[in-house]
């Protein structure tokens, strides 16, 4: 008898341990999906990383032309973000993540977002890489 009441107690136990780690792993699923992000935090990130490929430009150009290319994007950028969110980027909502795709300067970008962080895959760089030679163009 004690054998049965001990076996059925470790049953029980071990039924709560894995209750306890279900109710854990539900609980980091239903996090996650709370702080999936949207579009439009996608957005405000886009126009960050852009932001900073700006200061970052090219160190040959004068100050004058890194001013206006500054105050360019200062003035227009968000208006870019918008067209790159509405006509450029596909957004696929996985439940816990999201995938983004968008075009930036003909270049494709992937970007995974997850608790309202993104996770630049592809392309973030080479977008960059891009805007400093139209801007090299633009110079000339």
């Amino acid at each position: 008898m004690r054998r049965f009441v001990r076996h059925a107690e470790e049953e029980r136990v071990v039924s709560n341990r894995n209750l306890a780690i279900l109710a854990g792993i539900l609980g980091i699923c239903v996090a996650l999906a709370l702080t999936n992000p949207t579009s439009q935090e996608y957005g405000t990130f886009l126009q960050v990383q852009l932001g900073l490929a700006v200061t970052r430009m090219d160190q040959s150009l004068s100050g004058q032309e890194r001013a206006m290319i500054q105050s360019l994007y200062a003035t227009q950028g968000t208006k870019l973000i918008e067209l790159v969110l509405q006509k450029y980027t596909q957004r696929r909502n996985f439940g816990l993540f999201c995938l983004f795709e968008s075009r930036v300067l003909e270049q494709k970008v992937v970007v995974v977002g997850v608790a309202s962080r993104f996770i630049p895959v592809e392309g973030v760089e080479e977008a960059t890489v891009k805007l400093g030679q139209l801007v090299s163009t633009l110079r000339r």
